[in-house]
């Protein structure tokens, strides 16, 4: 699992990034692209709170299969315009064959747009 701390994004942008899951030793993709995992999801939550602000995943249409061990997410504007700029908890989940798999946990600033 990777943790840390994330760019900062504007909450008036469209918050948009590829991520890629390969083995950290021989480099290989997690998977091919005709073959993607059941479910990734990315979330953002608030700390205060523990809110979910923004939960994109595979099944909900917010991240796509670019290539072998490669999605790409998008957040358009309008949804980052709703999530108030603080830091957040931010944490990614890989699911294949009933194995789930937490592969980021950290945070991420999202900054007042103008």
């Amino acid at each position: 699992m990777y943790s840390g701390t994330l760019a900062p994004v504007s909450n008036a942008e469209t918050w948009t990034d590829t991520l890629e899951f390969v083995n950290d030793t021989t480099g290989a993709a997690w998977f091919v692209q005709a073959s993607p995992p059941d479910e990734i999801t990315l979330k953002l939550r608030d700390k205060q709170s523990e809110a979910t602000v923004l939960s994109l995943s595979l099944s909900g249409g917010d991240l796509v299969v670019v290539g072998d061990g490669q999605v790409t997410f998008t957040a358009s504007a309008s949804t980052m315009a709703g999530i108030e700029p603080k830091t957040y908890d931010v944490g990614i989940l890989y699911e294949d064959d009933d194995v789930v798999t937490q592969v980021l946990l950290g945070t991420i600033p999202i900054l007042r747009g103008l």
